[in-house]
């Protein structure tokens, strides 16, 4: 069997943890647990994993083809203390990971987004970082070779109750970026080390209870949806109705505070009422802008 597929419990699924998830109680040894973030193949994170057993180790990845290149080397490896997430570490930081639950993070050459007008896609914002102070204990390191980038988190890291010191270094931590552009000839990188100055003033993102809607009538047929673009946005995308089942169902995206989600509502006719709420096995995380797009279900399939 192909070895990325042979450690999938090792994959967690986010659309199925809940805010009160703790990613400690996901190892089998409680044991200080360390971040990183963008872990590109695994290399680095899978050698850390490897020389130092009595710590525990989370990935957090965007893309599937770096999880799929991870998870085969994890089935070589061998390693038990390591758990991947995969999804952006901006949602990840802000909604899911609880006060105080990481030693340190590590950042190895995250994307520079080097365009000017790409600049509020980098990570280490104050806000973000004022996120990392609330989770880690001990803060942590970016290493980039990108100097607007450095120049950015340098002029973010006020208000975030960080310090950063800023180390020109050589080549040293053997990833792939780092040899691609050491292959290229640069020859200075920056190591940013971040340690706690105060106690972090932010607070993770709190939990909406998504309440299900109820409608004593219902009309799918001439449902005109019509979404928002107040403060947070509500799209809907596509919708179908089971008129024997009596179930009607809209993809819907949802986008706010840096969140999106897409998934389904359903409603369905129940004991004379019809009950409004996300799709079950669909997955998401209860914020406000949830609960809006079901309003906004509720008031078009208002009859009278």
């Amino acid at each position: 069997m192909d070895g990325k597929y042979r450690e999938l419990h090792r994959l967690l699924l986010w659309r199925q943890l809940d805010q009160g998830w703790d990613p400690r109680r996901e190892f089998a040894v409680e044991q200080p647990l360390y971040l990183e973030i963008g872990f590109g193949n695994g290399e680095f994170l899978l050698r850390q994993a490897h020389n130092r057993p009595r710590e525990n180790f989370l990935g957090i990845e965007m893309h599937w083809g770096s999880v799929r290149r991870c998870l085969r080397r994890l089935a070589q490896a061998g390693s038990q203390n390591v758990r991947i997430l995969q999804m952006d570490a901006q949602v990840a930081v802000r909604y899911l990971l609880p006060d105080r639950s990481i030693e340190k993070f590590v950042a190895l050459f995250p994307c520079p987004w080097p365009k000017r007008d790409h600049e509020r896609f980098r990570l280490f914002s104050t806000d973000f970082m004022g996120q990392l102070n609330r989770i880690c204990r001990d803060g942590g390191l970016v290493v980039t070779d990108h100097r607007g980038l450095m120049e950015f988190a340098r002029d973010q890291v006020a208000g975030s109750g960080l310090e950063l010191e800023v180390v020109e270094t050589e080549a040293r931590y053997n990833t792939k970026y780092e040899r691609r552009w050491s292959g290229q000839g640069q020859e200075i990188f920056f190591e940013l080390h971040y340690r706690p100055q105060a106690t972090s003033s932010y607070q993770q993102m709190a939990e909406v209870p998504v309440q299900t809607l109820i409608l004593e009538s219902f009309d799918p047929d001439g449902l005109a949806l019509e979404g928002c673009q107040e403060g947070l946005v509500v799209q809907f995308r596509q919708q179908v109705f089971d008129s024997k089942r009596e179930i009607f169902m809209v993809l819907v995206t949802v986008v706010e505070d840096q969140l999106s989600q897409t998934f389904w509502i359903e409603a369905t006719r129940k004991e004379g009422q019809w009950h409004i709420r996300p799709a079950r096995g669909g997955g998401f995380l209860p914020t406000l802008g949830v609960q809006r797009a079901l309003e906004l279900v509720q008031k078009a399939g208002q009859v009278g």
